[in-house]
Parts: structure tokens; sequence; C-alpha cells
């Protein structure tokens, strides 16, 4: 992975000239103003609360993105559902197979910490029959994290396969406590498959490591340029909420969005 090497001098002149600053008082719509010229979106009013939703097709992010979608499709030729079980096949793939081509959803989330704090940004992807779709549901605020997130739970209860990496370590247990936390009811209903498993299971002798991003140069054969180091991903969201300034959140987005492609990508393959 290629880093950008003056993202962490960016990040922190940023910081620094807005400490210098006099901050003026801001309604929130006033502090919010900005976003969607950075990263063009729409609030989303969920009871008596909203939060930002960024949708797009999957060919404005990834340049193969149809080549992607006939793959898809590719899977799917055959009615799975009448055909005996294969031999060697993993029971996770025969979920997804069975399921049909529109009925699991990939996701990925970005936290402000490891453990049972906010969580401010839910990448998920999904096919509607034409297409990938990529929604990101953003927090603006740390108040808007408890909209967001039953706005995903109603949302997230239309698929029967719920796909991620490292997810059953991480993104569903960490969705599930702050559910707990907000003291709204949930449960996963979902068959959960761990594509950081399946590619261990897979390429664990072959390749230096199953880092999502090792396998996205090995396998998908896509390399990252300038892309936001994971660890200075809860900073740009606090100095955001801070500020409101958003100079560095439209590379966030960017990272969270090739993440979630990259899920999609590693599945299709493993499926194949």
């Amino acid at each position: 992975m290629s880093l950008p090497p003056d993202f962490k001098k960016r990040l922190a002149k940023i910081m620094q000239e807005k400490r210098g600053a006099k901050k003026p008082v801001e309604t929130p719509q006033q502090k919010h103003s900005g976003l969607s010229a950075v990263i063009p979106g729409k609030p989303v009013a969920v009871d008596s609360g909203e939060f930002y939703l960024v949708r797009r097709s999957l060919s404005e992010l990834y340049s193969d993105a149809d080549a992607l979608v006939q793959k898809h499709l590719e899977l799917f030729a055959d009615d799975w559902k009448e055909r005996p079980n294969i031999p060697g096949m993993h029971d996770d793939f025969k979920a997804i197979l069975n399921a049909g081509a529109t009925n699991a959803i990939f996701l990925d989330a970005e936290t402000t910490g490891f453990s049972n704090t906010p969580l401010f940004l839910l990448g998920i992807m999904y096919f509607d029959g034409k297409s990938f779709i990529i929604d990101q549901l953003f927090a603006r605020d740390y108040a808007e994290e408890t909209h967001l997130l039953q706005y995903f739970s109603e949302f997230v209860a239309k698929f029967d396969i719920l796909v991620t990496f490292n997810g059953k370590s991480f993104d569903a247990p960490f969705i599930r406590d702050r559910m707990v936390y907000h003291r709204r009811p949930f449960e996963w209903t979902q068959t959960h498959v761990d594509i950081l498993h399946h590619s261990r299971r897979r390429w664990k002798d072959e390749l230096p490591n199953c880092k999502l991003q090792t396998l996205e140069s090995y396998i998908c054969q896509r390399r990252r340029v300038g892309d936001v180091p994971g660890a200075l991903v809860p900073d740009v969201y606090r100095e955001f909420v801070r500020s409101g300034d958003t100079r560095l959140l439209a590379d966030v987005f960017h990272h969270n969005a090739l993440d979630v492609i990259t899920l999609a990508e590693l599945t299709i393959v493993l499926l194949s």
C-alpha cells in the first residue's frame, strides 16, 4: 500500500490552524453546510433526528464495475437451489448462491475506537438486479449515530446474507454493542460470511499475509495510491466534528468505499 507521505503533516496543520482561530458559534445547519459540496449526499430523517446518506453506483467509483457485475451475474446463471450439494464447497458459499443475486449485503464500519466507542460511517454494498449500489451512512456528529443505526437495522433486515471482512470479530459485535448502548432492539438474523476466514484458508500459504489491502493487491490486482492510513481515520472524524472541516473527510469516504468494493470482489473470486 502506498500512503501519502504528507498526510499526517496535512492533518496536523489543519488542527493547528483551527486551534489558533477563534471559533464562531454555529448552528448544526451551518456546521454541515460544506459537506454536500465535498461529498454529495442528503440528510435522511429517522425518528426525531437525521443522519447523512451518500448513495452511488459502483461505476462512479470503480472503472471495472461492468466486469465485476458480469462476474456476479455469471455466478447465479444456474438455479443453485435445484442442484445437489457441490463437493468441497463451504456451507457459507452455498448459502450465498442459494440466497440469490440480490440477497447479500457487504458491510464495512468506520469507528472512533476499538471497543464500544461511537461509530460514524457504515459502508454497505448490494446488488439491485442491474448494478452494485454503495450506500455510506454517516453521522455528522456523535448525536446522529443512533439515527444511523436505526436506519441500518431496518435496511439490513431486507437481506439474508451479511458479508464482512473480520466482521465476526469486529464489525458485527461492535454494531450490536452500539445498538445496546442506544437502547435500540436489534438482532442479527443473517447468515454471516466472514471473508477473512475464507481468505486465510485459501491463500495463507501463498501470500505474505491476509490483510484486506494485501489481498486487494495480489488477488484483485489493484494497488491503492494516496489512501488514508486507517489509524488516522478516527482523528480525521474527530476534527470534522470539532471544527466542521471537510478537507480530509472525502479521503475517509473513499477509503471506506474501496474497502467494501474489495470485499465484494474477493467474495466473487472465492465463489468462482
